[in-house]
């Protein structure tokens, strides 16, 4: 789906320097998170403190998240989002240095409410995908990005895991600050696209696109409703109760926060579980999740690209479609893959689990952005954070079912709410479409002026 020569574009064209930028952010967030699971039992060992406590530690950073939302994504929509982002990451990586540092316990858990620092800007960051890149490539874009945890993951958990065994806990926090330093520079090179212009050009497309470019033309219903809200000048009361008028979004963010307690879950407890159920060490541990990791990398990846393909092909519910199917089958993977106690069973299981775990997360996402004016995308992102923050409670539940019935136990308890939150988001289906037209609607009344984007746009 593209324009066609009679149509104008207002969007700049970027290359793929932005979404690097941006992927780093995650990739950061993802890895340390598993570097603190590798650090998990040295931490335990040296303050002397419960499972629970323990659970709780990766929680910790959830705090500011959820308190620092919602002014965070008024400054999305209000400032320079590229600056906003890094100075979060020059916070960011200030805590990891004080996370090495840790005299005691109660210092290393309240300082970890600073790593949530870049949970809160996670607003900003969906907000400029969705201005540097099209609709039609809004899912692939976001894969791309999301694809930074995975990078993430595999440095936290394989050289972390040798880090530890080698120097101790304290240094998977300092092997962070490298990293922290390097994305901060990243993203004040990074240019600041024009608001709103994809979505402009994107019900340009809907007027002008041709059935013969598609399988089949795209079709939407009318908007939901009719827009007349002054976005520049709105008060927080009337932008926030636009937001809460998105059905689509709040079916599709609590079904996405209920699919990500396993998610979260994992992410912290994977390596405990090799090491406790297949007596590894953690960096061998770290290896093995790592094949887990795979399976996440190309679901990840070709969740995007899937959804993407199948929405030009005219399927306007298709990210609904990939996120629902993703989670019955993840679940299913998973459950054996838990279970087993043997690593040639559970290995092919976290593969494909692996796969079917993240296969939604870009479209899901795509999907919660798709339905949001563009002036209002960073307080949207920042209300869909507040909800999505309840996953982050996962380690805990876990940690807390772990001491009764043990780790594998628990695990396996907790994977069928993956599924659960599929076919919540399944609800989406019925409104999805009629929102997304009400956004190309706003799109051509706000009539974005054609003009060019602040700062250098790299290409392709």
């Amino acid at each position: 789906m593209a324009l066609t020569d009679g149509a104008v574009r207002r969007a700049a064209r970027y290359g793929a320097y932005p979404v690097v930028a941006l992927a780093a952010t995650v990739m950061l967030e993802t890895g340390e998170r598993g570097s603190l699971s590798q650090a998990a039992d040295g931490i335990q060992h040296h303050f002397h403190v419960s499972d629970f406590w323990i659970g709780a530690l990766p929680t910790a950073m959830t705090l500011i998240g959820i308190v620092g939302s919602i002014p965070f994504g008024h400054l999305a929509d209000r400032m320079r989002r590229t600056l906003l982002l890094a100075i979060a990451m020059m916070v960011w990586t200030s805590v990891m240095g004080l996370n090495a540092i840790a005299p005691s316990f109660v210092f290393l858990f309240v300082t970890r409410i600073g790593v949530g620092t870049v949970e809160a800007n996670g607003a900003a960051s969906i907000s400029l995908l969705s201005d540097y890149y099209p609709v039609d490539e809004r899912a692939k874009r976001i894969g791309l990005y999301n694809s930074g945890a995975l990078v993430g993951s595999a440095i936290g958990l394989g050289l972390a895991g040798v880090f530890v065994d080698s120097w101790g806990w304290r240094a998977a926090f300092w092997m962070w600050i490298p990293f922290g330093i390097a994305t901060v520079l990243m993203l004040l090179r990074a240019p600041e696209p024009e608001r709103g212009h994809q979505d402009a050009d994107f019900a340009d497309v809907l007027d002008s696109v041709d059935a013969v470019e598609l399988a089949g033309k795209l079709e939407l219903p009318p908007p939901s409703r009719e827009g007349d809200l002054d976005y520049d000048d709105c008060t927080w009361r009337e932008a926030y109760r636009e937001i809460f008028r998105i059905r689509s979004m709040w079916f599709g963010v609590v079904g996405i926060t209920v699919s990500q307690f396993l998610l979260a879950g994992l992410g912290f407890w994977g390596v405990p579980f090799f090491k406790e159920v297949h007596h590894l060490s953690a960096s061998a541990a770290g290896g093995y999740v790592i094949v887990f990791g795979l399976g996440a990398a190309i679901g990840v990846v070709c969740g995007g690209f899937v959804a993407d393909r199948l929405l030009r092909r005219g399927i306007v519910n298709a990210r609904i479609y990939v996120v629902v199917v993703s989670s019955m089958i993840a679940t299913a993977a998973f459950i054996p893959g838990f279970a087993s106690s043997s690593l040639v069973v559970t290995l092919p299981f976290f593969l494909i689990g692996g796969i079917f775990l993240t296969l939604p997360v870009a479209p899901a996402d795509a999907l919660l952005t798709d339905v949001v004016v563009a002036p209002l995308r960073g307080r949207a992102a920042a209300l869909r954070s507040v909800v999505r923050s309840v996953a982050g409670i996962a380690p805990l539940v876990i940690g807390a079912l772990k001491g009764p019935f043990g780790l594998q136990t628990a695990l396996v308890a907790v994977t069928p709410i993956y599924a659960v939150g599929g076919l919540i988001m399944l609800l989406a289906a019925r409104t999805y479409p009629a929102d997304l037209a009400f956004v190309a609607a706003e799109a051509r009344r706000l009539q974005v002026p054609n003009s060019a984007p602040s700062g250098p746009a790299p290409s392709t």
